[in-house]
């Protein structure tokens, strides 16, 4: 049985949508406190801070699925999902031109970088389209 909507329309939907959120958050803080650590030297800190991000955005989906915020349809979200990954590189790498034209040249680089995986996660995502999309178990 698929969790996919279970809490839609009941009681908890509301505290469901909110832990989503605050799940998305927590990623977001733990792996930006894993960069810092990173930078400073705590190398075994930052890979702890990445596993609790990694959790905390499992758990956000758990909440997505649980509220039904997420169409069952894996293959057509995924095919907009790599154009947006694709397309998303330009503008991102546009917009590391403006941190540059600003004087922040390492600010630019990171966001050159992100802006590369970004393209990177597009070809991903349709290679793993292409491979799972007709398989049916």
């Amino acid at each position: 049985m698929s969790l996919l909507g279970i809490t839609k329309g009941t009681e908890i939907e509301t505290q469901i949508a909110h832990f989503a959120e605050l799940e998305r958050q927590g990623a977001g803080m733990y792996q930006a406190l894993a960069r810092l650590a990173n930078e400073q030297g705590f190398d075994e800190l930052a890979e702890n801070l990445q596993a609790l991000a990694a959790d905390e955005i499992r758990h956000a989906g758990l909440y997505t699925v649980l509220n039904g915020d997420i169409k069952p349809d894996i293959f057509s979200i995924l095919r907009f999902a790599a154009e947006a990954e694709i397309g998303g590189e330009e503008k991102i790498k546009a917009f590391a031109q403006k941190a540059r034209e600003l004087g922040l040249d390492k600010a630019a680089k990171e966001i050159e970088a992100a802006a590369i995986e970004e393209g990177r996660h597009g070809v991903i995502l349709k290679e793993l389209i292409k491979k799972y999309e007709n398989k049916k178990d």
